[in-house]
This record gives structure tokens, C-alpha cells and sequence, in this order.
């Protein structure tokens, strides 16, 4: 077996590893660097060339599978730095994209804005597994900050492979039920490749109950204000925004969704069934003018849930704040983030930048009613403890975030270099 380590090794980002068995080739994820190019939510990639994108490092070099017989890609969720360059990258290769039905749904809309077909089927992963060449392939639900997400299993002539996605160890979503640690002590795991974005924290990521707790506690704070509430989270935080209207209506108030991705990704959840409560959502540009001049005479009626967490130019709550959309923030007015700060340089400038503005038109900001979606560290050594792989390869990180799952694999007994991989992008192993 051989595992290639293509993107997501030296980066939060641009995730994708492929595995090699009898000269086939299966690709785990494929997504993009978002803070290469500071894309807002409501931004269309299409805008930007292949060639461009490849230039400025933002998608996977996929030079070590030229002449390669790629058979599938697998998607494990719906973030785009896990599906964010299907739409560039797959089309080489023709050969199908699997997932769960909600990141595959979400693959096809961005496939839909793409201005040449593609060549690539969909094909939805159920419960049961699907094989394709020598890979047996299953997708285990896990949860995270988005819908259906998933941890993929490839049983394999040479061993087995556990590719986690992102995940963390929560038993009190709403939305996904936790991993089942039964089905995962039957399994005889050749290599795990982790997720490695949290394994810094010390215990265990707090679970989203706490957020929603969060949230309905500071609502209850401000619910006789007679001022303006705007919201902001990660827009594929499907259940972060579902916790936001229910407490909107709690507080009498008519929660209103505002930005193409918010209404993208909690419309889908609702068309899927995943969710059955309908919502105002405007999304096309001709209704969002007239829409936030109405809401703005009435400010103490509404809860507006706005694009935007990172700070991001050209989402709604940047322009609402550059007076660039007719809803007017001032003194008393509160915006709150539910989301942190994705940690890179640009997206931290960003988001500063914007709360300095806020602050500046006197508006009251609200910070940190969050809790992350990734695992940290006793969550990731329960896994390994669970699976008792023969090798551990981290992934999804920077390299220091690496070196830490290799640390904490070399706590629980592993041989940090023989055992314990520590890879770059476009290196690969046999093993």
C-alpha cells in the first residue's frame, strides 16, 4: 500500500490523500486553501482560474498520481477545504465521487456553477459499503459542524484504512449521532490518518449543547432590547443557526437569514429533511436591498442572521457594516459572533478589522458564544486507543499541529517516524 500526502500537511486546508493498492488509486477528500485567496461565503469560485488557484497554492498539486488509474473520490464532509476542488481536480481523472447524500448534494451545486460539465458520476453512500477495484469502501457517521459528516473505512488487499475526516467526540448534537466506538473495536486498522487541527488543546473539545447554551443565555440577557441583533456563524453550521432561530423565536423575535451560502447550506438541510423548520431566506441580490430596508425600520423585531464570521469583504455583514446594504447598526446595537476565527493571518486581520469598525459606530460586540467542531487531544487519544492501528499518519494541519499528533501517537506507543508518519505535501510511503 502506498498513501500519497497531497494537501492538508503543511496547512489548515487544501485536504487530500490518495491511497495506491495493485496500481489503483482512491483519493480521500479534495479541497481548497480558502485563505490563499479570502473568498467571502457569498463569493463564487468560479471566478478564478484553474491555472490561478494552482498558482498561488490554494489547491492540491496532484503531479504524483500523473498516469495513475484513479478509480474514486471519497468525500468525508462538505467543508470546502475537504470538496472546495473537486470542481478543478476531478474532472482529470473521470472516475465517480461518493459521499453522503448532504456533502455530496453540496458537491453537485458547485459542479452546477461550474461553465463545463463535468464528467464525474455521483454516487451516495448509504449504509451499507461500495466497492470500487481492491477498496471496500464505507462511511461511518461522526460528528462536526456540519451535517453528515463522516469517517471513511478502505478495507483493502493489504490492510485496512481509517481516514477520521474532521471530527470530534460529541453526544449531544441535535443533528448527528456520535461515532459508535462498538463497531470501531471490531475493526483491524492498518494506518489512521487523522485530523490534527485541535490536538493541541489539552481534554476534550466542549460539546455544541454548550453552545446552544451559550446562546440561549445571552439572548435571555438582551431580549427586552429595543435595538438590533445581528448574528454570525459558519455558514454550514447547520445546527449553530437552527440553536439562533429558536431562541430568535423565544425572545419574540423573527429570525431572517441573509447571504447565497446561509441559505445554501440550511435550504438543502431543510429540502433534505434533515431539519423541518422553514425560515425567511433571501438570497438574490435584487430582494436584499429592499428586504434589509424593511427590517431595518423595525430593528427590535428581527433577528438578523448574517454571511460573515470571518470578516470576509464582501459578505453581508461586512457591507452592512461599510454602509454598503440599507440596514443601519449603531449605538446599542449587537452583533454577535457564534464562530471563531479560523486561525490564519488573513482571516485574523479580517475579522479584527471588522470589529473594529463595529466598535468604532458604537455597536456592541458579542464574542466566542462558540465551541469548535474538531477533537482535541484525550478525544484523539481515545481513537487511537480504540482502533490500535499498526501506523498513525496525521493530517489536516500545520506542521507543529502534526508534530503533536506524532507526540501524543509516540505517548501512546508509538515510534515517531517508523510508526507515527509525519509527512509534507506532495511526499509519499509504502508501508
Amino acid at each position: 500500500m502506498k498513501v500519497y500526502a497531497l494537501g492538508g500537511y503543511e496547512e489548515v486546508g487544501k485536504n487530500m490523500t490518495a491511497i495506491e493498492v495493485d496500481k489503483k488509486v482512491l483519493i480521500l477528500d479534495m479541497g481548497i486553501r480558502l485563505d490563499r485567496i479570502m473568498i467571502s461565503e457569498d463569493t463564487n469560485l468560479q471566478d478564478t482560474s484553474t491555472k490561478e488557484l494552482n498558482r498561488i497554492g490554494a489547491i492540491p498539486d496532484i503531479a504524483p498520481l500523473k498516469r495513475k488509474k484513479v478509480v474514486g473520490v471519497v468525500v468525508s464532509h462538505g467543508h470546502l477545504d475537504h470538496i472546495g476542488a473537486i470542481a478543478r481536480l476531478a474532472r482529470r481523472f473521470k472516475c465517480p465521487i461518493l459521499g453522503k447524500p448532504y456533502p455530496l448534494k453540496l458537491v453537485a451545486s458547485i459542479l452546477k456553477e461550474e461553465r463545463k460539465p463535468m464528467p464525474n458520476p455521483l454516487f451516495e453512500v448509504q449504509d451499507s459499503s461500495v466497492t470500487i477495484g481492491p477498496f471496500d469502501i464505507r462511511i461511518l457517521p461522526v460528528t462536526h459542524s456540519i451535517p453528515q459528516a463522516g469517517c471513511v473505512v478502505v478495507s483493502t488487499p493489504e490492510g485496512d484504512v481509517f481516514f477520521t475526516g474532521d471530527y470530534k467526540l460529541d453526544n449531544h448534537q441535535r443533528l448527528q449521532k456520535p461515532l459508535k466506538f462498538s463497531e470501531l473495536k471490531k475493526l483491524d486498522i492498518k494506518i489512521l490518518i487523522t485530523d490534527s487541527t485541535n490536538v493541541q488543546n489539552e481534554g476534550i473539545t466542549p460539546s455544541e449543547k454548550v453552545a446552544r447554551t451559550l446562546v440561549s443565555d445571552y439572548m435571555g440577557m438582551i431580549e427586552d432590547s429595543d435595538k438590533g441583533i445581528v448574528t454570525s456563524t459558519f455558514s454550514s453550521q447547520v445546527e449553530r443557526i437552527l440553536t439562533i432561530i429558536d431562541e430568535a423565536e423565544r425572545i419574540g423575535r423573527k429570525p431572517v437569514l441573509v447571504g447565497k451560502s446561509l441559505c445554501k447550506y440550511y435550504g438543502l438541510a431543510l429540502e433534505m429533511g434533515i431539519i423541518d423548520k422553514p425560515v425567511q431566506m433571501i438570497r438574490k441580490r435584487d430582494a436584499l436591498e429592499s428586504t434589509l430596508k424593511e427590517i431595518n425600520k423595525k430593528k427590535d423585531e428581527y433577528v438578523v442572521l448574517a454571511t460573515g464570521s470571518q470578516g470576509e469583504q464582501d459578505a453581508i455583514l461586512s457591507r452592512i457594516t461599510d454602509k454598503k446594504l440599507p440596514y443601519t447598526l449603531g449605538k446599542d446595537d449587537t452583533v454577535i459572533f457564534s464562530a471563531s476565527v479560523v486561525p490564519n493571518p488573513l482571516n485574523m486581520a479580517a475579522r479584527y478589522r471588522l470589529e473594529t469598525k463595529l466598535k468604532m459606530q458604537d455597536v456592541r460586540v458579542v464574542k466566542n458564544l462558540h465551541v469548535s467542531g474538531h477533537a482535541s487531544r484525550e478525544e484523539h487519544r481515545k481513537m487511537i486507543r480504540t482502533l490500535s492501528p499498526d501506523y498513525v499518519l496525521p493530517c489536516h494541519g500545520a506542521p507543529d499541529m502534526l508534530m503533536s499528533m506524532a507526540e501524543l501517537s509516540n505517548e501512546e506507543g508509538y515510534s515517531i517516524g517508523s510508526q507515527a508518519l509525519v509527512m509534507r505535501n506532495g511526499q509519499s510511503i509504502s508501508i
